[in-house]
C-alpha cells in the first residue's frame, strides 16, 4: 500500500508540475509581449524618446525665430539670420535652414527629421526625411526592391527629384513606358532640400540643359534651365501615371506643359503646382494628348504664354 501511495502522489506530482510550466510559459509570453509588442515597454520607451526629441527639436527652432525676429528692425525672419541663431543652439553643422518663398525649411541632420517655419514664426512639423537607396532608378524600390511595372502593386517608383528628372530622360530619349505603371509615391518640392536624395548632385546637368558644372536644384530653379517636359511629337508616355493623392509643388517648367505629348495613356491623381513659360502651344499637366485619360488631376500651375489652346 505504501509502493502505491508513493506512485500516487508522483502521479500527482508530476501533473502539477506539467501545470505550473504551462502556466509559466503562458505568464512568459504575455511578459515578452508586453516587453517587445508595439505597445510593449521597449516600444514605448522608443516613443516616447522620439516624443521628447521632437519637443526639443521644436523649442530649439522656436527659440532661434524668436531671436531671429528680434534681430531684424522690420521683426522680419531672414535665412542667414534664422541660420546664424539656430547654429548658437546647437552644434553649427546639425541644421539646415531653407528659405521656400512662403515658409523656411529647417532640417535637423542627425535625427532626419525637417520643420517649416512660416513668417509669423509659427512651426510645424515634425517630417521623416525619406531617403531613397537608388535614386535616379525608378525601376528599383527605396529600400532595393526589383519592380517591373506590370501591375500597380510592382509599379515604377518615384521617390525623389532625381527619379522624375531619370523618367523624364527615359520619355525623352524614346522609351515609352508603354502599358506600364508609374506611381508618385510622395509629395516633392522642388525648392525643398529634403525632396532631393542629393540636391548637390551634378549628374543630371547636361540633360537638363547645362554644361555638367550645375547642381540639380540651382538648375531646375526659376535661375536655371527648369524641369524638362516629359515626352514630345517624337518621343510619347504610353504607360500610367499615377500620382497617388500628392502634390508636385514649385515646379519650373521652361516648356509646354509637364508632359508634352501622351499617347493610349493615363494621367491621374496628382496636384502639380508651379510655373511655365513656354514659347509655344502651353499646358499645364498634359500639353497634347491622343487617346488618354486624365482625371482627377488638379493644375495650380501659372502657364505664361500669350495664347495657351490647352490648360488641362
Amino acid at each position: 500500500m505504501r509502493t502505491k501511495e508513493i506512485k500516487g502522489n508522483k502521479g500527482i506530482t508530476l501533473l502539477v508540475l506539467v501545470i505550473t510550466i504551462i502556466i509559466l510559459l503562458i505568464l512568459a509570453g504575455i511578459t515578452i509581449n508586453a516587453i517587445t509588442g508595439n505597445n510593449g515597454i521597449i516600444g514605448n520607451a522608443g516613443k516616447a524618446k522620439e516624443e521628447t526629441e521632437i519637443a526639443d527639436e521644436k523649442q530649439i527652432i522656436e527659440k532661434a525665430t524668436i531671436q531671429a525676429m528680434g534681430n531684424n528692425k522690420y521683426g522680419n525672419i531672414e535665412e542667414s539670420e534664422l541660420q546664424s541663431e539656430l547654429n548658437k543652439e546647437t552644434d553649427e553643422g546639425k541644421t539646415e535652414v531653407t528659405d521656400m518663398g512662403e515658409n523656411f525649411e529647417v532640417i535637423f541632420n542627425e535625427s532626419n527629421r525637417y520643420y517649416t517655419v512660416d513668417k509669423d514664426g509659427n512651426v510645424k512639423g515634425a517630417y521623416d526625411i525619406i531617403k531613397d537607396k537608388y535614386p535616379g532608378d525608378i525601376t528599383v524600390g527605396k529600400d532595393g526592391e526589383t519592380l517591373d511595372g506590370n501591375t500597380e502593386k510592382t509599379a515604377y517608383q518615384i521617390w525623389n527629384i532625381e527619379d522624375l528628372v531619370a523618367f523624364s530622360e527615359d520619355i525623352n530619349s524614346g522609351k515609352t513606358y508603354e502599358n506600364k505603371y508609374i506611381c508618385l509615391m510622395q509629395d516633392l518640392d522642388f525648392l525643398s532640400k529634403t525632396s532631393y536624395n542629393d540636391w548637390k548632385t551634378k549628374e543630371y546637368d547636361v540633360y537638363l540643359g547645362g554644361d555638367g558644372n550645375t547642381e540639380i536644384r540651382e538648375q531646375l530653379s526659376s535661375n536655371g534651365k527648369g524641369f524638362k517636359t516629359i515626352g514630345n511629337n517624337t518621343a510619347l508616355f504610353r504607360g500610367e501615371f499615377n500620382g497617388d493623392e500628392n502634390i508636385i509643388k514649385n515646379i519650373c517648367i521652361n516648356n509646354v506643359g509637364f508632359f508634352g505629348s501622351i499617347s493610349n495613356a493615363t494621367i491621374k491623381n496628382v496636384t502639380i503646382q508651379g510655373e511655365v513659360y513656354s514659347e509655344a502651344n502651353a499646358g499645364g499637366i498634359v500639353q497634347t494628348a491622343y487617346s488618354s485619360y486624365i482625371y482627377n488631376c488638379c493644375n495650380q500651375l501659372t502657364i505664361t504664354r500669350s495664347s495657351c489652346w490647352w490648360n488641362m
